[in-house]
């Protein structure tokens, strides 16, 4: 498909009809300012316009053709066929629930769009898969547009963007990705609207803590602590910073962080963040007692599950696995499994890849006699591919199936993951 100029869709309906120049240009005006007109020699005016619209209906008439050309479509100008269509598609798209051929209909105009045009449109497309936690999609859109929003130096969209790539790549622990895209927006950050600054430069503190360089994670928590002025933005920055010191083996600076932190918060969500670190740390540190100490305090305020808010179920889950990991470390089997357990109740939908983690950790401890709950991680595993397709973990239902010498649920569960392929 095409946005053809005016002269284009002369020449197209003209030929699509085998109308020629001579019938074409009528008594009017002359077959030769007709051909020059079509080779781009003599400009195409309103006025000749005119009389070639009627031309062409009068042919049409005598030709029994049911067509009519009218003046306004014929003299339209590709700039405004492409922004009636921009229109039309975002209309399109926030009315729709089945998108996908409104996206085709979009990608067939793609080599006509300005930049302009064509990050509104992709924009659009990849906040809609976002919202749908399709990060997969969501981020191939934004990644059609990152560079053209440098070239035309549109900061506060890039800000945007940018932020809604990172949060994907947390998500999906793509870290590497985040590299990249921090290679490729590094020089922007600073042009910035503060709101997206301050979650950017936090969010690559934790891509980077998460890949072990643990120097240039609290280079940028060190960085954002001067644009924070919120007092839960500040615990996260200062949480992180403790983390950081901690890996970096200054574990008295950590816990002199971790210290202050529980004089100034008293909630229970922000307890259980600070015990659960203050207990990866003592695992750092090969304190046996101090790991049975922070591992009993978690689990004492989970009991008070109530006490945590909506928001906090993700960090709930978070020192669930910690538990459950820990409990593993401490030979404690079964503990262990219950807590993993917890964490595929799905009591949020954030935490993709815990589940994973989660999912296959029982699959590895467990035996045939829990069958019964492993067919329920089925259900929680096929669901979760509709947000992240991590098929690895389904080789790991495979090995237990095989395992447990349990060869009919074995072939079930490859009739149902072939789908995804």
């Amino acid at each position: 498909m095409a946005i053809l100029s005016p002269v284009e869709k002369l020449i197209t309906l003209r030929k699509k009809y085998k109308i020629n120049q001579k019938d074409l240009a009528g008594d009017q005006i002359s077959r030769s300012h007709l051909a020059m007109i079509e080779t781009g020699k003599n400009k195409f005016n309103e006025n000749t316009a005119k009389i070639l619209v009627e031309n062409f209906n009068k042919i049409f008439k005598e030709r029994n053709i049911p067509e009519t050309v009218k003046l306004e479509e014929l003299m339209e100008s590709k700039k405004e066929q492409i922004e009636k269509l921009k229109i039309d598609f975002l209309k399109k798209l926030e009315k729709e629930d089945i998108i996908e051929p409104i996206i085709s209909d979009i990608e067939s105009y793609a080599s006509e769009y300005d930049i302009q045009t064509k990050i509104t449109l992709y924009e659009k497309i990849g906040n809609i898969f976002f919202e749908k936690e399709n990060f997969h999609r969501a981020a191939s859109f934004y990644l059609r547009i990152l560079n053209d929003l440098i070239i035309i130096g549109d900061s506060k969209a890039l800000g945007k963007v940018s932020l809604s790539l990172i949060r994907i790549y947390l998500q999906t622990e793509n870290f590497q990705a985040a590299v990249d895209l921090e290679n490729l927006i590094r020089s922007e950050i600073s042009s910035f609207d503060l709101a997206e600054k301050s979650i950017i430069l936090f969010n690559f503190g934790i891509i980077f803590d998460s890949l072990k360089d643990h120097n240039k994670a609290l280079e940028y928590f060190n960085h954002v602590e001067e644009y924070i002025s919120d007092s839960d933005q500040y615990f996260d920055v200062k949480n992180y910073q403790a983390l950081s010191y901690a890996d970096l083996g200054d574990y008295n600076k950590a816990i002199s962080i971790y210290r202050s932190l529980m004089l100034k918060y008293k909630e229970t969500s922000k307890k259980l963040m600070i015990s659960d670190n203050l207990m990866y740390i003592s695992k750092l540190e090969n304190n046996t007692d101090k790991i049975k100490f922070y591992m009993r305090k978690c689990k004492n305020i989970i009991s008070k599950e109530n006490d945590l808010n909506q928001f906090y179920l993700f960090g709930l889950e978070q020192a669930e696995f910690s538990i459950a990991e820990t409990a593993a470390l401490l030979n404690k089997k079964n503990e262990s499994l219950n807590f993993y357990f917890k964490i595929c109740e799905d009591k949020t939908p954030r935490n993709v890849q815990l589940k994973f983690k989660a999912i296959k950790s029982i699959l590895n401890m467990a035996n045939k006699k829990i069958i019964s709950e492993i067919i329920k991680l089925e259900l929680l595993y096929f669901k979760l591919l509709e947000r992240d397709l991590e098929l690895s973990i389904g080789y790991e239902f495979i090995n237990f199936y095989l395992r447990e010498n349990l060869k009919k649920e074995q072939e079930e569960f490859i009739k149902k993951i072939r789908k995804f392929y």
